[in-house]
């Protein structure tokens, strides 16, 4: 394989990774809130730090791999790398919680939710920081998002992790395009 092609081979793999890494988010969250766990939670919030790092690590391994061979990737053609990456996880995701949703929920997230903000201390707590109308506001937001069918739910999800993969894939550019001195161990001095 040339290496003016190598990102292309990379960013199915690496996409596959970074969609593994945000299923893992959602299905950490998800049972969090089904089954009221806090250590689920701290999960999905170490996860959250992983999704965000991992394709910035996937950036920096495609131009050391570059640099291996003594090629660059232009910014454009780290920009197609990223994108690739981003869409393949956002698949992949997108696959899982279609999955989840139209398998395994039964409705069981949105009631979860609501029932932690139908708790008497949450409303109260609303009410006397002056949001009253906001929490109902959110309490209609989440009785229509229950009425959501699974496809409908995973393509929201999709939706937002595709916005995300956009804005990150400018930044994975930057660095799967950043110039680095030759690191092939052939061309060292010893």
């Amino acid at each position: 394989m040339t290496s003016n092609n190598l990102y292309r081979a990379y960013s199915m793999e690496y996409g596959t990774f970074v969609g593994i890494s945000w299923a893992m988010i959602f299905l950490s969250y998800v049972y969090g809130v089904r089954t009221s766990n806090p250590l689920l939670f701290l999960l999905c919030f170490a996860m959250l730090g992983l999704g965000f790092i991992l394709p910035l690590l996937f950036g920096f391994r495609i131009n050391w791999k570059y640099a291996r061979v003594n090629d660059k990737l232009s910014y454009i053609q780290g920009l197609f790398f990223a994108f690739n990456m981003f869409v393949f996880a956002c698949l992949l995701n997108g696959l899982t919680t279609y999955a989840y949703f139209e398998f395994f929920d039964e409705g069981m997230l949105t009631s979860g939710i609501l029932k932690m903000f139908e708790e008497a201390n949450m409303m109260e707590t609303y009410t006397q920081i002056g949001m009253g109308d906001s929490y109902k506001e959110m309490m209609a937001l989440l009785n229509e998002a229950d009425s959501l069918s699974s496809l409908e739910k995973a393509l929201i999800i999709f939706n937002n992790n595709f916005f995300y993969g956009c804005i990150m894939s400018f930044i994975v550019a930057l660095l799967a395009a950043h110039k680095r001195r030759n690191v092939n161990p052939d061309s060292t001095n010893r």
